[in-house]
């Protein structure tokens, strides 16, 4: 009975550390998933790239994905013909109240993925509250962070690894 509970608790450990965030948050609105519409714009204000090594080229780009403020718009390049899909996993936290009470609280989240093939960028357009203005909890602070992954049949290849690594970005656009 014990071993079998010492199985069971990795088995959870793994999973919800698989997930990152996510899983360990309680996010007020439901999973987004969008795909996105072709693009002839690419690039953003805050960009990650998914890299590959191949024995004739060594390193070559999968993927990269962008944030543009101005507008709340993701970019996601697929830049390798493997088949597989690239995607943004993204989240978005908002400032509760104000003050030293204050906390940041998870609000959305969800991806964006490029169906469209190799060498195209795809565009989701999100509408994300500003730092700048009030939002549902009361408070003023809206924060993003995000992955850029590709689905592989096995797992998603994400950069960077988990998506607690990833850097915030003040959405203040």
């Amino acid at each position: 009975m014990k071993r079998t509970l010492a199985v069971i608790a990795v088995i959870l450990a793994v999973l919800v550390g698989a997930q990152g965030q996510a899983l360990a948050a309680d996010f007020a609105k439901p999973f987004e998933d969008d795909t996105g519409s072709v693009t002839s714009g690419s690039g953003g204000d805050s960009c990650s790239e998914t890299w590959a090594i191949t024995p004739v080229a060594g390193y070559v780009l999968r993927g990269k994905g962008c944030f543009t403020k101005n507008g709340d718009v993701w970019r996601i390049q697929d830049a390798f013909p493997d088949g597989t899909q690239t995607f943004v996993y993204w989240e978005n936290w908002l400032l509760s109240g104000d003050g030293p009470g204050a906390q940041w609280k998870p609000y959305r989240y969800g991806e964006c993925s490029n169906s469209s093939g190799s060498d195209t960028w795809a565009r989701c357009n999100k509408d994300y509250y500003e730092s700048s203005s009030t939002n549902i909890y009361g408070g003023k602070g809206s924060r993003i962070r995000f992955q850029t992954c590709r689905r592989v049949p096995a797992d998603n290849v994400c950069s960077p690894e988990s998506i607690e690594a990833a850097p915030w970005i003040n959405n203040n656009g």
